[in-house]
């Protein structure tokens, strides 16, 4: 609705994508949706959301969006970035999409820059390096400086070793975050050398790999971000993997686009072990409606794949030493972007762990999984031919103002036919478990998106209950986490 107050993590966008390995013909795994590494841009009074493995989706208020197709380039590439500079915007992105587009409209039409050519693996690539040879970037990002300068902060490919069977056929620099300023002619051509602008510090324990950073041999530092704030530098990065709860964004600062650049003390800027979001890093910062600095992130699903994924969003913020941070990640109720006042919007999840029952159940698939505030667990029906629910008893009387589904897209299977659909629901609300109440209806839904945040008039409830009425043709009905979201009894 035009009129939301409030948004809520992950983004309920429409039409989240297939995962960019389902299309593969050699793929044999479950399917599964991928929607990471935004980058979004303000242009023209509208924002434009470029995630990977397809584009784009845009808003009039960084809060509803709308999915545009488009037909070239669909999918770049990974962690696609776009820059306005002059008149024109450019687009690049990650190893595959190693090349440069332009247009005058995020809409397009798109044209590829450059001339075609080979690495030293023999990787296509239409990028020049400042001696006019071939090279290939990994997450890029464009930036165009305040004289007009563009520049590209990424990771860089280096030849593969003899006898390596790396899969992408390059031995990718992630260790390290490179700067190179473009040439304003041609800017597929590197106007310099590249700089190593941050280089992987075991030291720096958010950096080390794994899920408890307990490993040093195997550096990523990948997903740079450039921001200009008062006329400093910060130089932001994602690193330890996006297959990981605990991915993060680390920022160094610097008085110019080549740096220096020194580590923030306050570090990492923005980190998640635990909770139903977790795994946010792999960003961009845009200025929103309200004239603050948003991040987009990436949220970690991995359930069935590493690249499963989705979309968040939060502040950004300065300290009062002018050190960025997120503000954030949020899994509860936020001010959206343009409010009076930013920030939790004071709603709590008054669902989770709470006592559930289902009118069915699939064995292993419990009710309580719906409100265990994990995104990696779901309840599942044992019939989904028929209108299936669950019910939480909230314990005590709360205002309830909002709930947030998380559907668990059971049964997706791209390869067979069974493709996202609009599910349709109902969220019944009741005082006393017998007179029961509709706050919000989706019967005659006609969208496709699986996850939903819905808000309603504050209604005093103690029982909740999620009706599903029907999945999309050839899927299971199976719900994620189905939160209830209200004021509490007493001040906080």
């Amino acid at each position: 609705m035009s009129d939301t107050l409030t948004y809520c993590n992950p983004l309920p966008l429409p039409q989240y994508q297939a995962g960019r390995a389902c299309a593969h013909p050699c793929f044999k795994g479950p399917s599964f949706r991928e929607m990471a590494d935004p980058t979004v841009i303000k242009f023209e009074g509208r924002w434009y959301l470029f995630p990977s493995a397809g584009m784009l989706w845009h808003s009039d208020d960084m809060v509803n969006w709308e999915f545009h197709h488009l037909e070239e380039p669909f999918d770049p590439g990974y962690a696609p970035t776009v820059v306005v500079h002059g008149e024109c915007l450019y687009l690049s992105a990650s190893w595959d999409g190693s090349s440069i587009w332009r247009a005058r409209n995020p809409l397009g039409p798109w044209e590829k820059l450059g001339t075609h050519g080979e690495d030293e693996d023999g990787n296509a690539t239409w990028l020049k390096d400042e001696n006019g040879q071939p090279v290939r970037w990994g997450d890029p990002c464009l930036f165009v400086d305040d004289d007009g300068a563009l520049y590209c902060y990424c990771n860089l490919a280096e030849a593969t070793p003899a006898g390596d069977e790396h899969p992408y056929k390059l031995k990718p620099c992630e260790g390290v975050i490179y700067g190179v300023r473009l040439r304003a002619d041609d800017p597929s051509r590197f106007a310099g050398a590249p700089v190593a602008l941050i280089e992987f510090s075991p030291s720096r324990w958010w950096e080390r790999y794994g899920e408890h950073n307990q490993m040093t041999a195997h550096p990523v530092l990948e997903g740079a971000w450039m921001t200009k704030h008062d006329g400093r530098y910060y130089l932001q990065y994602s690193s330890n993997g996006t297959e990981f709860k605990n991915y993060a964004v680390g920022c160094f600062t610097g008085n110019s686009p080549l740096g220096p650049f020194t580590a923030q003390q306050r570090n990492p800027i923005l980190i998640q072990r635990h909770g139903f979001v977790n795994g946010t890093a792999h960003h961009s910062v845009v200025d929103g409606p309200d004239g603050r600095l948003w991040c987009f992130y990436t949220v970690r699903i991995n359930n069935v794949h590493p690249m499963e994924r989705r979309i968040g969003m939060d502040l950004v913020l300065f300290d009062e030493n002018g050190e960025m941070y997120v503000d954030g990640p949020s899994s509860a109720p936020q001010f959206a972007p343009g409010q009076p006042r930013s920030g939790d919007a004071g709603l709590l999840p008054l669902s989770v762990n709470m006592n559930v029952n289902a009118t069915s159940v699939r064995d292993g698939r419990d009710a309580r999984y719906a409100v265990d505030d994990s995104i990696q667990t779901w309840w599942q029906a044992a019939d989904s031919k028929q209108a299936q629910s669950i019910t939480v008893d909230l314990a005590e009387k709360f205002d309830v103002t909002a709930a947030r589904i998380v559907f668990a897209d059971q049964g997706l299977d791209y390869a067979a036919g069974i493709v996202p659909g609009p599910y349709r629901y109902r969220v019944w609300v009741s005082l006393d478990n017998k007179a029961w109440h509709i706050a919000i209806d989706r019967s005659s839904n006609t969208e496709e998106r699986h996850i939903a945040y819905e808000t309603c008039a504050p209604v005093k409830a103690q029982y909740a209950r999620l009706e599903v009425l029907a999945a999309p043709s050839g899927m299971e009905i199976a719900v994620a986490e189905f939160t209830v979201f209200g004021k509490p009894n007493f001040s906080v």
